[in-house]
């Protein structure tokens, strides 16, 4: 929103973006949340609850991505999406996480709950882990965090939404007042 601000977008800029399926994208972040946790409660399965989340995600966040392909940052999006999806189908439906990227970015508790367990979403690296240079190896010590290079396209895609949607209100808005003087 910062960089929306910079390049001159106001309140009503920002009221006036559409994102559309936006249900799409709250929803999938509600499955996964959901499953995680589940799974963390020992209530399903990480082996049942994976599969589900994965496909889930992919589908109702391919759907957004989709309906919103007029944004050029969606295909940013969309390539994070895609490189995430890869990952996770090469290992099972779950995201490997990296045990050194973990304890890099303060995390020696999720590192402990890994070590014993899983989640729908997540496994730590292992010897079988497949394209593991796709999965959570980069750690975020700042923000408490470990993210993956398709997280990182995602990230990105997240902080040039505002500025490109806001640009494009403003852009409209132009349009129109110079179409009605």
């Amino acid at each position: 929103m910062v960089l929306a601000i910079l390049f001159g977008a106001r309140a009503r800029d920002f009221a006036a973006i559409e994102l559309k399926a936006a249900w799409a994208f709250i929803t999938a972040a509600l499955i996964e949340g959901g499953l995680a946790w589940s799974t963390a409660q020992g209530w399903i399965a990480p082996e049942v609850a994976a599969p589900i989340a994965k496909t889930a995600v992919v589908v109702l966040v391919s759907y957004g991505l989709w309906q919103n392909r007029q944004m050029r940052v969606i295909w940013l999006a969309a390539f994070g999406l895609l490189l995430n999806t890869l990952a996770m189908t090469a290992n099972g439906g779950q995201m490997p996480v990296s045990a050194d990227a973990l304890r890099a970015a303060g995390l020696d508790g999720f590192l402990r709950f890994m070590q014993t367990s899983s989640d729908a979403v997540h496994r730590l690296i292992g010897p079988d882990t497949r394209l593991w240079f796709l999965t959570d190896v980069i750690p975020l010590p700042w923000f408490k965090k470990v993210i993956s290079p398709g997280d990182a396209f995602l990230l990105v895609a997240v902080l040039l939404f505002f500025p490109e949607a806001t640009q494009r209100v403003m852009r409209q808005r132009r349009q129109e007042e110079t179409a009605g003087a």
